[in-house]
């Protein structure tokens, strides 16, 4: 594994929530998905914070963070909690699969002042009823947790499973470390936070720009769940991956950090970029 920034630690209601931060300048806020902690952003924090100040967090029931609720109010709360304290104003927010479903849900929310927002492989939420059995994808994934624990062989069938058939053995092994930090509150949480949101509900509060990013393989997002997230948000711009699965962001991680990159750069004020353009001249991203 690269080596990566040190978890730093912010006192939140009876707990802490766990975050990574390097770099200086304009901010990217990163929220990881399912299988997922700050680790997941390791290419991405080698890559732009030599311009760019890079912050992942670990979000609520994940990696070293406590546990604080299994709503999407609860993890959109803890989100802008981290930013307030942190002082990110206008940062471009990248939320992952289940990162995604909290980052759509922030950029609605007027009291959060970001410049931007990118979804990488996400859906708009399950909106199933509150209380209801945690659908198979999550359930499943708890029984196994119960059944024979988080180990290797866990993180590899996570990694397989988000992956096309002919992924190289190093992203595979990048993708099961990380995955071996798996914890059952992460997908009891993060689970009934996914099914029971419905962000088709608040797209149309959504003002700042948005970038989807997808991979043509992915069978963890339906075409039928990724069709939907476009239409509910018209505007937004796309790229898909081609020959990708559910993890750009570590199967081909330097198309995915030019795509953050580009659209950062286009969304911030034209002195911020002069600032990036300056810090990046020289630079091989």
């Amino acid at each position: 594994m690269l080596s990566l920034p040190e978890l730093e630690y912010f006192s939140y209601k009876d707990g802490r929530l766990a975050y990574r931060e390097k770099g200086v300048g304009p901010a990217l806020f990163l929220l990881h998905g399912m299988n997922g902690s700050s680790k997941s952003w390791t290419y991405l924090f080698q890559s732009l914070a030599t311009s760019f100040r890079v912050v992942a967090w670990d979000a609520p029931s994940f990696g070293a963070s406590n546990t604080f609720g299994d709503s999407i109010e609860d993890y959109k709360n803890a989100a802008k909690a981290l930013m307030n304290n942190l002082e990110l104003r206008d940062a471009v927010v990248v939320g992952h699969s289940m990162g995604g479903v909290v980052a759509l849900n922030l950029a609605a929310d007027q009291d959060a002042l970001i410049a931007g927002l990118i979804l990488s492989s996400t859906h708009l939420g399950f909106g199933q009823p509150k209380g209801n059995p945690l659908i198979p994808r999550y359930a499943h994934r708890i029984e196994r947790m119960n059944s024979v624990g988080v180990d290797i062989d866990y993180g590899i069938n996570r990694a397989k499973g988000m992956t096309p058939q002919d992924t190289s053995d190093s992203v595979i092994h990048f993708l099961a470390e990380i995955a071996m930090g798996s914890r059952i509150e992460g997908a009891r949480d993060g689970g009934r936070m996914s099914q029971e949101t419905n962000n088709a509900d608040i797209c149309s509060q959504v003002s700042v720009p948005v970038l989807i990013l997808s991979g043509e393989k992915d069978t963890v997002i339906s075409n039928e769940m990724h069709m939907d997230l476009v239409a509910a948000l018209p505007e937004a711009k796309q790229h898909v991956f081609p020959n990708t699965g559910h993890a750009s962001y570590a199967e081909y991680p330097h198309l995915f950090n030019d795509h953050v990159k580009d659209f950062a750069m286009k969304v911030w004020p034209g002195d911020r970029n002069k600032t990036i353009k300056t810090s990046i001249k020289g630079v091989r991203l």
